[in-house]
């Protein structure tokens, strides 16, 4: 799980492909900023569910990440606003937590923050 903040909608699908190992298999809506991830280097493939058709396709859905979307809503909003330039540090520490539940706070510790 990561959540990425863009500069731009036009260069998302680039910013987005940059994380894939080229086993990705990118499941979205029908946002029109996807139409072309599949041909980027680092994404093997795009399903993309359009909630007007169908809900899932196969094993494809977008479930998780609206459900991502509504926690992470909650989570900025105990801080009470949060600056656009610190905003990708909340969204990186809030990914830590979910993808580490049981060891996050070791692995915050020795996170080198120089970088």
């Amino acid at each position: 799980m990561r959540f990425l903040v863009c500069e731009d909608l036009q260069d998302a699908d680039e910013d987005i492909a940059e994380y894939g190992d080229g086993s990705v298999i990118l499941c979205t809506d029908g946002y029109t900023i996807y139409d072309d991830i599949k041909d980027k280097e680092g994404v093997d493939g795009h399903l993309a569910v359009t909630h007007s058709d169908t809900y899932v396709i196969g094993d494809a859905h977008t479930n998780t990440c609206e459900n991502r979307h509504s926690f992470l809503r909650q989570w900025l909003a105990k801080f009470r606003g949060v600056s656009k330039h610190h905003l990708q540090k909340y969204l990186d520490f809030l990914g830590l937590k979910l993808n580490s539940p049981n060891d996050w706070f070791e692995k915050l510790l020795c996170y080198d923050v120089s970088g």
